[in-house]
C-alpha cells in the first residue's frame, strides 16, 4: 500500500534542497558577476591609483603682470581597507600636529556616505589637505609606520598682491552639490568658489591624470604598472589674462579706505573692466589654504560685509547720474529738443506737488540742466512724456517705452559680466504700477525716477556702462574682467555691439 504522507514529505524535502542550491548559486553569481567589490579588494591589493593633480592656470593683469600663481602643497590620503587598526594614533597624531579627538572625528567623516558620497574602504580618501612644506617635512620622516596612509602632490593659490579680492575670487574644497553637479570631482578635490576663479573654473582647472602603481602581497609599491603604459599626465590649466590694470586697482582700493561703495572702471572700446573696487574689501591672501574656512567665516559674520562685491551686487538709486539717460529718451522721442527750456525755482513745482533743487539761472536749457544737474528739468521731461496725447495713447503705453529705452541702455536686467552673483537692479514698467497704485498713476506719482530715485536702482557696473554708451555714441559691449583664455578665442557675448534705442543724433 502506498504511504502518501511520505511521498509528501519527500517533495517538500526535494524542494527545500532546489530552494538552498538556488540560493546559493544566485548569490555566488551576485558576488562574482554582479559585485564589483571582490574586484575592488583584489585591485586594491595590486595597484595603488595615484590621481595626477593639474597645474592650475595663472592669471595676470592687462600689462602681463602676474596676480594669482600655485605653490606646493602635501595632501595625506588614507585606504580605509588598509589602515583599520594598523597604526599608533598617538605617534601620528604627533606627527601631523593634531588631537586624537580631530583623529577620530575625520576618520568617522570620511566612513559618514552623507559627507562623503561614493566613499569606498578601498581607494584614497582625503584625510588632511594643504600642508605646508613645513608640515609635510616632519610627517615625511615617519610615514612608513603608518600603513594605509598616502601623501599627494597638490598646489595651492598665491596671491601677488593684496588687490582685487572680489574679482580673482578664491578656491576651496568641493561641496557634496558640486561632486553631484560634476562628476569630474571627487570628494577632497578643489574648485573655484568666487571671481573668476568660479566663472573660468573649467578653463583654470585643466585635466587630472593617473598613475598605476603595482604593489606586492604586502602592498609595497613595486613600480609603474607596465611601464606606465595605462597612465595619463594631467593637462594644465589654461592661463587667463585679465583687463584688469593691478596699478589703477590697487589706486582705486587706496581711494576707498575707509568707505563704502565701488568703483568701475570700463574701457568703452572693448567692455573690459580696467577696475572693479568694492569697498570693503579684503586681502585675498587670508583665504588660501587650512586658515581659509576660518578666515572666511570671520569675514562672512562681518556687519561691514566685506565679501559682497558691490560693484555688481550692491543696488541703489543712481541718482542724477541716470539723468543723461532721461535727456537721450527725451530727445530721441521728440518730448524736448537741446534748445527746449524749462523753468527751475528751487525745485519743480505742478499741482501742488514739489521736487526740490539747488539755486541755479532760470529757465534752463538742456546742456545746462546736465551740466547743473537741474532736478526740475528732467521731471517737467518726464511729466510732458507721460502725458504726451498726440504721441501715447495713455500713461500706460508712455510708460513702456520709457522701460524700453532703459532696458536697451543695459538696466533692469543683468549686463552678463563674466562674474557670478551679479544683480539686475530695478527698472519699473506700467504693470508694475498698475499693481502698485490700483491703475490710477500719471506722471507725478512717478515723476522721482526721472532723478534716479523712487523705485529706480542700479548697479554701479550698470553706471559705468551708462558712460560707455555715451562715449560709443549709442552701443555697448558687454563689461568683462577676463581679456584673453589661453588658447581659446573670447566668448562672443563680449564682442558683440549693443546697440540702444536713442538716436545718434541725442548722443552727439
Amino acid at each position: 500500500m502506498t504511504d502518501f504522507n511520505l511521498e509528501k514529505r519527500r517533495y517538500v524535502l526535494g524542494g527545500v534542497a532546489i530552494a538552498i542550491i538556488t540560493v546559493y548559486i544566485i548569490r555566488l553569481f551576485t558576488l562574482q558577476l554582479m559585485s564589483d567589490d571582490y574586484k575592488k579588494n583584489a585591485d586594491s591589493n595590486a595597484f595603488l591609483k595615484k590621481v595626477e593633480f593639474p597645474s592650475r592656470g595663472a592669471i595676470y593683469d592687462r600689462n602681463g603682470r602676474l596676480m594669482v600663481y600655485n605653490q606646493p602643497a602635501y595632501d595625506i590620503m588614507v585606504v580605509m581597507n588598509e589602515a583599520k587598526g594598523r597604526i599608533d594614533t598617538t605617534e601620528f597624531c604627533q606627527a601631523l600636529g593634531i588631537t586624537k579627538e580631530f583623529f577620530i572625528k575625520r576618520m568617522n567623516d570620511i566612513k559618514d556616505y552623507s559627507k562623503n558620497p561614493g566613499y569606498s574602504r578601498f581607494t584614497q580618501q582625503m584625510f588632511m589637505s594643504q600642508l605646508s612644506n613645513e608640515d609635510f617635512s616632519i610627517f615625511q620622516e615617519k610615514m612608513f609606520r603608518f600603513p594605509g596612509f598616502y601623501v599627494q602632490h597638490r598646489s595651492i593659490r598665491q596671491y601677488q598682491t593684496g588687490v582685487a579680492a572680489h574679482v580673482l575670487g578664491d578656491v576651496a574644497e568641493v561641496s557634496p552639490s558640486d561632486i553631484e553637479d560634476d562628476d569630474y570631482y571627487k570628494p577632497g578635490d578643489y574648485i573655484g568658489k568666487l571671481g573668476v576663479e568660479k566663472s573660468y573654473e573649467k578653463e583654470l582647472r585643466g585635466e587630472k591624470g593617473v598613475q598605476i602603481l603595482l604593489r606586492d602581497a604586502r602592498g609595497r609599491i613595486q613600480g609603474n604598472y607596465m611601464n606606465g603604459k595605462y597612465d595619463r599626465k594631467p593637462v594644465a590649466g589654461r592661463d587667463l589674462t585679465l583687463g584688469i590694470d593691478e596699478k589703477l586697482q590697487a589706486l582705486g582700493e587706496r581711494l576707498m579706505e575707509g568707505k563704502i561703495g565701488s568703483i568701475v572702471a570700463l574701457d568703452p572700446q572693448t567692455g573690459e573692466v580696467l577696475a572693479m573696487v568694492s569697498s570693503p574689501s579684503y586681502d585675498p591672501r587670508i583665504m588660501v589654504g587650512r586658515s581659509r574656512s576660518k578666515n572666511h567665516r570671520l569675514l562672512s559674520r562681518d556687519a561691514w560685509k566685506p565679501l559682497l562685491n558691490r560693484s555688481i551686487m550692491g543696488m541703489y538709486p543712481p541718482g542724477s547720474t541716470f539723468k543723461t539717460s532721461q535727456a537721450l529718451t527725451y530727445m530721441t522721442e521728440g518730448i524736448i529738443t537741446p534748445s527746449t527750456a524749462f523753468p527751475c525755482s528751487h525745485g519743480f513745482y505742478c499741482r501742488g506737488l514739489h521736487v526740490g533743487c539747488h539755486s541755479h539761472a532760470s529757465p534752463i536749457a538742456l546742456v545746462d540742466a546736465i551740466s547743473t544737474s537741474c532736478n526740475a528739468y528732467f521731471c517737467w521731461g518726464l511729466y510732458y512724456m507721460m502725458g504726451n496725447r498726440t504721441k501715447y495713447k495713455n500713461p500706460y503705453e508712455a510708460m513702456n517705452v520709457w522701460r524700453d529705452y532703459m532696458v536697451s541702455m543695459g538696466f533692469g536686467y543683468r549686463l552678463g559680466i563674466d562674474l557670478p552673483g551679479e544683480k539686475r537692479g530695478m527698472i519699473p514698467n506700467a504693470d508694475y504700477y498698475d499693481r502698485n497704485y490700483r491703475g490710477s498713476w500719471n506722471g507725478l506719482t512717478i515723476i522721482s525716477i526721472s532723478i534716479g530715485q523712487g523705485e529706480v536702482t542700479l548697479t554701479p557696473l550698470q553706471i559705468a556702462n551708462l558712460g560707455a554708451t555715451i562715449a560709443n555714441r549709442g552701443y555697448y559691449y558687454v563689461p568683462h574682467v577676463v581679456r584673453k583664455v589661453e588658447g581659446l578665442p573670447l566668448d562672443t557675448l563680449y564682442r558683440h555691439r549693443h546697440y540702444t534705442k536713442a538716436s545718434r543724433r541725442s548722443y552727439d
